[in-house]
């Protein structure tokens, strides 16, 4: 698949029509890993209640086999665990006060409902692919208007060279390119797979989340960057 196909709404709205159940939950599964490591890496705000043990119980109970009861029963505890959580039981009003905690909201909310639809339609399942792109689109357009170059500039300007598709727009950059990689390249794998296979349980499916689980490492360090920038 074309890195850059998806960016038209019909073509994805018809590519997430066409998954089967199995095919659409891999595919969200995949998103939500996209946006894993800013929960994982960067602080959590402290009056969450919320440790990122838990957070990281919560993903890895999303990639065992779906149709193994224990998975369902390790899957429910560690969502409890984390519902439980002030996060959830008593949120603060109010802006959040910095770019890392605003991403780490969008995600873990994202997790939530993860939990809750166990059958994503079509819709929910575009939605939460759109995610990481969202999040892409913000720190390449915060990049973009920083009056500092981020420090991994160069690399970054190199690796668009190798892509096509530029000459999208200016707020179309280095994330969003990286993440449009990602996801479609999740995405061919997710189709390839066969009906019953987990993510975990072949080499395809776990070559699919060490791509995505490096994409989000990719988000920490502008994250972190942007916030020691004041963002």
């Amino acid at each position: 698949m074309d890195v850059f196909d998806e960016l038209d709404d019909a073509a994805l709205t018809d590519l997430c029509a066409a998954m089967t159940t199995v095919q659409r939950r891999h595919a969200a599964t995949l998103a939500l890993w996209r946006l894993r490591a800013p929960l994982l890496m960067l602080r959590l705000d402290p009056a969450w209640g919320l440790h990122r043990t838990v957070v990281e119980r919560v993903f890895r109970a999303m990639i065992l086999t779906p149709d193994e009861e224990e998975s369902h029963r390790a899957y429910a505890e560690a969502v409890a665990e984390m519902v439980s959580t002030p996060f959830f039981t008593d949120p603060e009003e109010g802006e959040l006060d910095n770019v890392i905690a605003e991403v780490q909201v969008e995600a873990i909310a994202e997790l939530e409902m993860w939990n809750v639809l166990d059958e994503l339609s079509a819709e929910e399942v575009e939605r939460i692919i759109r995610r990481p792109r969202e999040v892409s689109g913000w720190l390449d357009r915060g990049t973009h208007d920083s009056l500092w170059d981020h420090p991994a500039l160069g690399a970054h300007e190199r690796y668009l060279e190798t892509e096509p598709g530029l000459g999208r727009g200016a707020d179309f950059g280095y994330h969003s390119t990286r993440n449009l990689a990602a996801e479609a390249a999740c995405h061919d794998i997710v189709l390839a797979l066969p009906p019953a296979a987990g993510l975990l349980g072949t080499a395809a499916g776990r070559e699919a989340l060490a791509l995505c689980e490096a994409f989000s490492i990719e988000l920490v360090s502008t994250l972190a960057w942007q916030h020691n920038l004041g963002h």
